[in-house]
């Protein structure tokens, strides 16, 4: 989803500020500089690899009890609540604009082929990102949606391509992933044996032992590519 259908944009700036603010508000008294080291460690979970959680999708009311943890402060569950509602819903009051001819793209291959969406999802889960899709009218182009809050998984495990393909009836090698992360998409698609399109519109560095089917720098050259496939 992200940097494929939408362009990447980050609320997590805006989440630290809304988190310390309540801790503030609820007559928690810390320093700003030592909770932003904590959320930034524990909020994003950066002192771990995927490999090391096993690819397990990692709730918003996790994160939010790790940042707490860190700095010991306990709040009522009512709070953490209220927090995560915060959090998940923020895309909804700022959302991320759609890439160049991601609409064009769709239009052009719903009527053909299934179209599935698979995404990790973070903080902000499949539900919310729904409402954004219908909102920028596009929801009604995918058949599938597989969010890793849904499955508890974050690609590039197998099951998360394995949903969709399963919903349609479809082997590996009669399907192609398009996505921007090396790691996640394209690896997490050749180890399932689909085929694969690197979104590059970054000029990003190929890694070695990952090399995508396909490059591409807009979405909308997946058109030709499928059209020339089938």
């Amino acid at each position: 989803m992200w940097n494929t259908l939408f362009s990447n944009k980050s609320y997590s700036e805006l989440r630290l500020t809304q988190f310390f603010d309540f801790l503030q508000q609820k007559q928690k008294f810390l320093s700003f500089e030592k909770f932003e080291e904590a959320y930034h460690s524990k909020f994003h979970f950066s002192e771990v690899t995927f490999e090391e959680i096993e690819f397990r999708h990692i709730y918003t009311e996790e994160r939010i009890l790790k940042v707490l943890e860190n700095i010991g402060v306990q709040v009522p569950l009512s709070d953490i609540d209220i927090l995560k509602g915060r959090f998940e819903s923020e895309m909804l009051n700022d959302p991320p604009p759609l890439k160049i001819g991601v609409k064009k793209t769709l239009e052009a291959l719903a009527p053909d082929y299934h179209v599935g969406l698979i995404s990790n999802t973070g903080v902000t889960p499949g539900k919310t990102i729904n409402k954004v899709l219908e909102e920028y009218n596009i929801l009604q182009y995918f058949d599938s949606m597989v969010y890793s809050d849904e499955t508890g998984l974050f690609k590039p495990h197998q099951k998360m391509f394995e949903i969709p393909l399963d919903k349609f009836n479809c082997q590996p090698e009669n399907a192609i992933h398009i996505g921007d992360m090396l790691e996640t998409d394209i690896k997490g698609a050749k180890d399932y044996k689909m085929k694969n399109i690197w979104i590059n519109d970054r000029d990003s560095p190929k890694l070695t032992g990952i090399i995508p089917d396909y490059e591409i720098k807009q979405i909308s050259e997946v058109i030709q590519i499928i059209q020339d496939l089938s």
